[in-house]
């Protein structure tokens, strides 16, 4: 899209098989990613069908009522709540003479917005290129490329071949730049593998860099709208306890977040993965905050985290008041009774955050002695890098460390992995 303000019309299609209230927030989200890509709205149309049109997604009247709008009302870009085959968007932009965007294009357009880092943009870029494969459009701006010569087939290939085969050629080397990158973070995260990681995971727009800021008195760029923040950033944490720990901020999850930005931000997304604990922040003022921790719930399961230690983080309470927050809070209490309820913006609450990452800190490590003998020197690397040493005495007879160290529970079965390839488990004490 275009710097400038873009007049557009919102299109929505609601399946029969789709609740009424789903669709209409589904819509409003719509509405504020279109906000968030620099474009006025100037009208919204939703329509109910039993199966979406093959040739024009919506139906012949419908799409024939948007046309003559879009022509007296000067709107240049139609935008879709739905994904669009190729020719659907052909079809359709044949008819209306207007610019046609898809869910997945327009959230793609904001990423690339929001990109900052040279990881960000990557990933971005990647995302884009994967989705033109299979979404060929004619209006798409060509990638600069060198026609004829090696590699190419001559004047009698066609357009679209030529685009498809010069995506897979920048496709594979933006792969290959994020894993250099990759490399280089591996290596940053395996140098802390030994301190305690915290990830802030959450529905876009719930206030995760704001409480990042507080939390570490950075000053991450915030603001009220989706996707304000992209790029993963990662910080020491200064615990009341003076715990060693870092603290990461991620991007943030939106329902239907396209399979593609979850693919090429799996860099990113590492260090959900690595992480020990999740805070996941939720906007308690929003009206279904329930299907948006859902959502974002769905995305972790998706990417293989469904299983870890998650505290809920109840964010934006300086936005209620009340005896209907007093209500709401027992009700989410009850279901979530390990969440704590705060405002990143005022702080207000922030003391109870460091009491519940103090208190998870001391559940996730433990005490073990073990005997390693000298010949283990993976093993006894692993666990001088990973543990705080408590007692450390050397058995001559047995030529072994006898050991006895802190250190954290999720670390023990890969211990115990190595000590039994040994047939040493009778020196693990737990």
């Amino acid at each position: 899209m275009k710097d400038k303000k873009n007049r557009v019309f919102l299109i929505g299609v609601r399946l029969k098989s789709i609740s009424k209230e789903y669709y209409e927030e589904s819509m409003q989200e719509l509405f504020h990613l279109a906000d968030t890509a620099g474009t006025k709205c100037v009208g919204t149309f939703v329509q109910t069908l039993e199966t979406p049109n093959i040739t024009n997604y919506i139906g012949k009247g419908k799409l024939e009522e948007i046309r003559d709008l879009a022509k007296e009302k000067e709107v240049d870009t139609i935008i879709f709540n739905n994904n669009l085959s190729p020719s659907q968007s052909r079809n359709i932009s044949d008819f209306t003479c207007c610019n046609v965007v898809d869910r997945t294009e327009l959230i793609l357009d904001i990423f690339a917005k929001h990109a900052r880092t040279k990881q960000a943009k990557l990933q971005v870029e990647l995302a884009q290129l994967e989705y033109a494969y299979t979404k060929l459009k004619r209006m798409w701006k060509h990638l600069s490329r060198i026609k004829g010569g090696i590699g190419f087939r001559g004047p009698g290939e066609t357009q679209i071949e030529v685009d498809r085969r010069e995506i897979r050629r920048k496709t594979e080397y933006l792969q290959k730049k994020l894993e250099e990158i990759e490399k280089t973070s591996f290596t940053k995260r395996k140098k802390r593998s030994g301190v305690i990681s915290v990830a802030l995971v959450g529905y876009t727009n719930a206030g995760k860099s704001t409480l990042f800021n507080t939390l570490t008195h950075e000053n991450r760029y915030t603001a009220d709208q989706l996707f304000a923040t992209l790029d993963s950033k990662t910080r020491l944490f200064p615990t009341e306890n003076k715990e060693k720990l870092v603290i990461t901020d991620t991007i943030g999850f939106i329902r239907e977040l396209p399979h593609k930005l979850v693919t090429s931000f799996q860099t990113t997304l590492l260090e959900v993965l690595e992480a020990d604990l999740l805070l996941h922040v939720v906007d308690v003022a929003h009206p279904n905050l329930e299907d948006l921790i859902d959502s974002v719930n769905g995305v972790l399961k998706e990417i293989g985290v469904g299983d870890k230690n998650v505290l809920i983080v109840f964010n934006k309470i300086d936005k209620m008041s009340g005896t209907g927050f007093k209500f709401l809070k027992k009700k989410l209490t009850g279901i979530y009774p390990d969440s704590i309820f705060l405002s990143a913006k005022d702080r207000d609450g922030i003391s109870g955050l460091y009491a519940k990452i103090d208190e998870f800190i001391r559940k996730s490590k433990t005490t073990i002695r073990l005997k390693i003998p000298v010949r283990m020197q993976k093993l006894i690397s692993f666990v001088y890098s990973n543990s705080e040493i408590l007692v450390e005495e050397y058995d001559e007879k047995e030529n072994a460390y006898d050991l006895e160290i802190l250190i954290k529970k999720r670390f023990i079965p890969a211990i115990k992995e190595q000590m039994e390839k040994e047939e040493l488990m009778a020196y693990l004490e737990i």
